[in-house]
């Protein structure tokens, strides 16, 4: 059975500590230019654990997906880094064919958190929507040091015809089916770039290490097939749903509670 979401994001968010407040920060660029970010930290001095939230390709920091994350996240203590690709200066920019910049991108944040005065910087974790979770999961692999992975709107592929699943999570996420941290991934029932079979498909073929949650929605968890208000309304609760399933997962990881 699923869990009930929506009691969990209106528990969750009910029960929020007081927050500190959100630092704006630049930090040179491993790719030239400086990378902004947004550091929210929960009240309290400190250190926290922390996370470094990789935006999608199109899907900036301050959008909400990753700013409710956030702020569910520094409300169960831990730190949230969060930032903008590189790449997003430049007029047309995309992300590098084979995703070498945007990992030093994120590996760059995570160089900053970790030299952050108020960060534990042993007990540090990372994640990403979308195109972050795959750079994320780059991170995640290259670092043993790395606590947990969360990884939003992953893409690991639709349903074939028949009984087939696609393959692509396996190709996105390699190295999966042997990795024992704690791993969380969150898709919409209507994603057409994540379907839950092929979801539940990847896991299956993981240690158990990695844990699925589905939540309404498609790749931004939203329900298209609703009008105003219905839909904003469907789209802010599935958010929360997806914010407060994060918070409770990390703030368990980092603290060595989650196995």
């Amino acid at each position: 059975m699923r869990p009930n979401l929506r009691t969990i994001a209106l528990l969750t968010f009910l029960l929020l500590p007081g927050l500190c407040g959100a630092e704006e920060l630049s930090i040179p660029g491993p790719n030239g230019g400086r990378l902004s970010v947004i550091a929210d930290f929960p009240s309290g001095k400190g250190p926290f654990p922390a996370i470094v939230l990789a935006p999608g390709m199109g899907y900036h920091m301050r959008l909400p997906v990753l700013a409710e994350t956030a702020r569910a996240l520094a409300a169960h203590g831990v730190a949230v880094f969060r930032f903008d690709w590189s790449y997003t200066a430049k007029p047309e920019g995309r992300p590098s064919d084979d995703l070498s910049k945007e990992l030093r991108d994120l590996q760059a944040v995570l160089a900053a958190a970790r030299r952050h005065s108020k960060v534990a910087s042993k007990n540090v974790s990372v994640g990403g929507k979308s195109l972050g979770s795959l750079v994320a999961w780059r991170a995640f692999a290259a670092d043993p040091s790395l606590r947990s992975g969360l990884f939003l709107t992953p893409l690991c592929g639709s349903v074939l015809k028949g009984e087939a699943v696609s393959p692509e999570g396996r190709r996105n996420y390699p190295g999966f089916e042997t990795e024992r941290r704690p791993m969380l991934f969150i898709t919409g029932s209507s994603d057409p770039l994540c379907a839950a079979p092929a979801l539940y498909q990847v896991a299956a073929s993981g240690t158990g290490a990695g844990r699925v949650a589905i939540v309404e929605g498609d790749h931004g968890y939203e329900e298209p097939g609703l009008k105003p208000p219905a839909a904003e309304a469907a789209r802010k609760r599935n958010i929360a749903a997806v914010a407060a399933l994060s918070a409770a997962f990390v703030s368990d990881t980092v603290d060595g509670r989650a196995k």
